[in-house]
């Protein structure tokens, strides 16, 4: 659900996206996704040394930037869209195209999940710590 933009990263030479937040999306709802993200990553890296299929999850670096025309997708809980987007739009779009649903959706996580990604992160972090003084050193 997240919207990417790429460029390459110059330290890595790979392919480095950038998440832009659609002007439709609430934060706390793109905050619900970003851990998501981070949970799908860490899953893939641990599986990683079991099943050899796909590539691993692209860098993904958070940004402020907005997609002002991505389309908003019907029938989320009303507090998946942003309160000032929804102002600007027509009463009719929002009651018989976006329909959103009434009943407000309980965006947070568990404090457990909200541990383990943080404790992937800075586990990701000193990693690429390491591996970039390692790098980094002349023999």
């Amino acid at each position: 659900m997240s919207s990417d933009e790429s460029d390459i990263d110059q330290a890595t030479n790979q392919p480095r996206y950038t998440v832009v937040k659609p002007d439709w999306r609430h934060a706390d709802l793109h905050n619900w996704l970003k851990v998501l993200d981070q949970l799908h990553h860490r899953a893939q890296i641990n599986n990683w040394s079991r099943d050899k299929r796909g590539a691993l999850a692209h860098i993904r670096v958070g940004s402020q930037r907005v997609h002002k025309k991505a389309h908003a997708p019907p029938h989320l809980p009303i507090n998946a869209y942003d309160p000032l987007w929804l102002e600007g739009r027509e009463t009719l779009y929002i009651k018989h195209v976006l329909y959103p649903e009434v009943q407000p959706y309980d965006f947070t996580h568990s404090s457990d999940v909200i541990t383990y990604v943080l404790s992937a992160l800075a586990l990701g972090f000193m990693l690429m710590l390491f591996f970039s003084r390692l790098l980094s050193i002349d023999p």
